[in-house]
This record gives C-alpha cells, structure tokens and sequence, in this order.
C-alpha cells in the first residue's frame, strides 16, 4: 500500500476559462477503465467489442483517526470531493479548518485521512456517520433525522437572474462532461457565478456536487460567490441541502425534482428548477428571482 499526497489546489484560472471542456477530464487517480463486452442484437448477432467503463471505489474518510464514513466515489477529483463533503456535511466552514490530509491507495479501495481544527473535530465526533454510503445515496449512515435539519432561509429580493445566464450555466456544464461522454454513466454538477464557473463529474450525483463545491472552496470562494447550481441529474432534497450550506440561490436540473426538495426550497428561499432542457425549465418556487426575458 502506498501513499499519494496530492494536496495542491486547483487553480483559479479553471473558473476563468472560456471552454469548460479544457478543464473536462478530472485530474488523479485514471477513473475510466477499459473492458471487454459481448453486445447483443435483436436479430440473434452477437460482436465482442471494449467499452470505456467509469469507475467505482470505496474511498474511507478518516477523521482525526476515527473513521467518519465510507463512500462510493469515482476516483477523479478526490481531493474536492473531500473539501466539499467534509463542508457538505457541517463539519468544516472553510479551507482553513482541513489542517492536513492524505490519501493512501490500497487494493481494496482508498482512505483520506483528515487533520481538522479542533472546533471543526469536535463537531464531527458529536455528528458520526461510521457507515457506508453508496454512490447514489447522500444522506446514508446518518444516524437520526436531525441530518434532515438545513441551514438558514435565503432572502429572496435582490437580485434577479436573466433566464439566458441560467442556460448558460447548464450548456457550459454539458460541454465540460467528458467521463459521460466517455462512458455514459457520470452525473456532473457546476457552479456559476461572477468569479466564473466550475463543473466536476462523479458517478454519484451528490458526490459531483461535493466536488464542486470542494473545488469552490479550495480556490478561495466563500459561501454566497455562486449565483447558480446547476445538475445533470433529478434534483432531490440533498441536493438542495448542499446549495443551502454553500448559499446558492438558484438550483436547476435537466431531469425532474422531488417533493421534498420543493418543499424545501419554498421555505428557504431557493429558486429550484427542473426539466432544464431543450429550450425550456419548469420553475417550480420563487420564480420572481428569474428573468424570462434577457
């Protein structure tokens, strides 16, 4: 077993950069493999072919040597995906209470192992999670339902966003999603705003929003620098709860929204919108912070 340091940021130029497809292919570990595929016709043919397969590892979070829970993550971008969960789940406000971290790669799968400030430990001893969390799942190994409990309300007046900003932001996420190009199976998540824009991919749909978050926070924006949260995925009460901590005020998705997540976000101020595709979006609450007209 081996340890990988990889404790640089990103830079700050990706959200600069006016193609997001040259910051498209995550950076770490290779998360595409190869394999061999028998397809099948209706007509009773049948070829052997490779298949770009996206990848699926169990990567163990650690924290101050206690294990806080195990998540099925790809394995690109692992460092965001650290920041931002960490912060995701309420126990980090920022960059500056990871102290230290390491990621160690073993046959069976990865560990992170984290050194956070003491207020920011403190808080995840009192929380624990301890238990597997699939790629699909966001809230797993949470012990009660006080994980549903989600940050302050936004205030809806101020400013408006222009309905063509908003499909910018989920063309420029579309055009960076290279692992589903590759493979078909990636969800992706971007964050625009005035300092630009930032987009990861991940197999789990909640993990890609972490890792942009995570991203986010390790190039110095603060919470409220994102005006829009965009998904390539249904939009559920998690997600949600993500925007809340990271105080985006607009969340839009290309397939549909749960009840939970509308029922959320009309209480907490959030502009939540669903089916972005295609020329169109269903604006399901507070459809006075969209601009239909550019």
């Amino acid at each position: 077993m081996g340890s990988v340091k990889t404790s640089s940021a990103p830079s700050d130029s990706d959200a600069r950069k006016p193609d997001a497809e040259r910051r498209a292919r995550p950076r770490g570990r290779r998360p595409v493999a190869a394999r061999a595929v028998t397809v099948c016709s209706g007509d009773g043919r049948t070829w052997e072919r490779e298949d770009a397969v996206l990848e699926e590892v169990g990567l163990a979070v650690v924290v101050n040597g206690r294990s806080y829970a195990v998540m099925m993550v790809t394995p690109g971008d692992r460092e965001d995906f650290v920041y931002g969960f960490l912060f995701g789940e309420g126990l980090i406000e920022g960059s500056e209470d990871v102290l230290a971290w390491e990621i160690v790669e073993g046959t069976g799968g990865h560990a992170v192992y984290v050194q956070l400030a003491p207020e920011a430990a403190r808080r995840a001893e009192a929380k624990g999670r301890a238990v597997i969390g699939g790629s699909g799942c966001g809230l797993c190994g949470v012990p009660d339902f006080s994980a549903l409990l989600v940050p302050e309300a936004l205030p809806v007046e101020g400013e408006v966003l222009a309905w063509g900003a908003i499909q910018a932001a989920l063309d420029r996420m579309q055009a960076s999603q290279w692992l589903n190009r590759t493979t078909g199976t990636a969800h992706a998540a971007i964050l625009a705003g005035p300092r630009g824009t930032l987009a990861r991919e991940d197999i789990g749909r909640h993990n890609a929003v972490d890792k942009t978050v995570g991203a986010a926070l390790r190039t110095q924006w603060a919470a409220g620098d994102a005006r829009i949260l965009a998904v390539s995925s249904r939009l559920s009460f998690e997600i949600v709860q993500k925007a809340l901590r990271f105080r985006v005020p607009v969340i839009a998705a290309i397939s549909g929204v749960s009840s939970l997540a509308v029922r959320v976000a009309a209480e907490r101020g959030i502009t939540l919108i669903g089916y972005a595709r295609e020329g169109r979006m269903s604006v399901y609450t507070h459809k006075e912070r969209v601009a239909l007209a550019d």
